[in-house]
C-alpha cells in the first residue's frame, strides 16, 4: 500500500494575504465526509456548475485549515468576496485537481513499484 504525498498548494489572496492549501488524503476525507460526496464527483459537479457557493467555501475551509492557518468560513468568504466569485470557484478547482492528482501519482507510483 503506497501512501499519498502530501500536495500543498500557496493560495495568495488581495492585501499580500496568502495560505499554505493541503490536499492530503485526510484532507479529500474531511472534505468528503463534510459535504457526503466523493471528491471525483464534486469535481463533475464543479465542472458541470452545479457545485454550491457553500460548499466550495468549506473545500476551501478544509484545505487552507490543512495547510496549518486557524481559520473560520466567514474568514474564507470575506476572502472570497474580495476575490470575487469565479476567482473562487477556479482556486476550489485547482485543489479538487490536486487533490485528485496527488491519489492518482500515489496509485502509479505503487503500480510501478510492482512490476
Amino acid at each position: 500500500m503506497s501512501i499519498n504525498p502530501i500536495k500543498a498548494e500557496k493560495l495568495n489572496f488581495p492585501n499580500d494575504v496568502s495560505y499554505k492549501a493541503r490536499m492530503s488524503l485526510d484532507t479529500m476525507i474531511r472534505i468528503e465526509n463534510a459535504l457526503g460526496c466523493a471528491l471525483l464527483k464534486l469535481g463533475n459537479r464543479l465542472a458541470g456548475g452545479d457545485l454550491t457557493l457553500s460548499e466550495c467555501i468549506t473545500i476551501l475551509t478544509l484545505a487552507i485549515r490543512a495547510g496549518g492557518n486557524d481559520v473560520k468560513d466567514n474568514d474564507v468568504k470575506r476572502i472570497v468576496d474580495q476575490i470575487g466569485i469565479i476567482e473562487g470557484i477556479k482556486i476550489t478547482g485547482e485543489l479538487i485537481a490536486l487533490g485528485l492528482n496527488a491519489s492518482e501519482s500515489s496509485e502509479e507510483s505503487s503500480l510501478e513499484k510492482k512490476n
